[in-house]
């Protein structure tokens, strides 16, 4: 590895797993500062650009489900939707129970549909904890360890599977728009006028309706990653994957 950097300066790093690929083994190597990679056999051989095709693919694989499960899975649990999603169910609770002898049938089915949306959020959200925590623990099964094209079509499942739950979440909100604005625009007229713990819950309730999706706001960028996710969940190679491999592959001086 020394022998191969492009200067004395040229400082290295190596992934902290071993790939395993046929019955043989591999350490990938980045270096940092001429950025480029080298794929070095256990045995102390260089390979093949043609031996190591898949062995980039397996290596910049770890790396994603890495920053997936530990980076990104951590900001998706931090979001406290949860919490803020069984907020939203009492404050329904609490408007419906409050205008009980007001509400209109129509009213009842676009609560009801609101409260529906909530709970479905959160189920997604739970098993999206779950993943992430499985997808964790996979992700430092293998690290400092050996890896091996079954831990990695485990991981990809385990993303896949992550992903499907936050799209789920977003699809969800963004059908039920038009019926959450109709509830908030008509439950405005049904408040009695000096009922205040009516009015406060009807605001809060109004802000977390314009704090979740909704089309009208959603730009062509928002729409297409949204595609994106939807092709990477069936299981194809996201456009942003396939530039940094092709990246990486060109940046690897292992013999032609």
């Amino acid at each position: 590895m020394k022998q191969n950097r492009a200067h004395s300066g040229d400082h290295y790093s190596v992934l902290p797993t071993t790939i395993k690929h046929e019955s043989q083994y591999y350490f990938y190597v980045h270096y940092e500062v001429s950025d480029r990679y080298l794929i070095v056999r256990k045995d102390g051989q260089i390979p093949s650009s043609k031996e190591i095709e898949p062995i980039i693919i397996m290596a910049a694989s770890f790396v994603s489900y890495s920053n997936a499960f530990h980076v990104i899975g951590d900001q998706w649990i931090k979001e406290k939707t949860i919490r803020n999603y069984q907020r939203i169910q009492r404050l329904l609770d609490t408007l419906e129970k409050g205008l009980q002898h007001r509400l209109t049938e129509e009213q009842r089915d676009l609560l009801n549909e609101f409260r529906q949306t909530a709970h479905t959020v959160i189920d997604w959200q739970r098993e999206l904890e779950r993943l992430v925590a499985e997808g964790k623990k996979g992700v430092d099964k293998i690290t400092y360890k050996v890896g091996s094209i079954q831990d990695r079509e485990r991981l990809d499942h385990l993303q896949r599977q992550s992903l499907k739950c936050v799209h789920e979440q977003n699809q969800v909100q963004l059908d039920n728009y038009e019926k959450r604005k109709r509830l908030i625009k008509s439950l405005w007229k049904s408040i009695p006028l000096f009922n205040i713990r009516l009015w406060f819950a009807f605001y809060e309730l109004k802000m977390h309706h314009q704090r979740m999706l909704n089309w009208p706001k959603m730009d062509k960028e928002e729409i297409n990653d949204m595609e994106i996710v939807k092709r990477r969940i069936e299981g194809e190679i996201t456009p942003d994957s396939y530039k940094e491999l092709k990246e990486i592959k060109a940046a690897v001086i292992n013999p032609r």
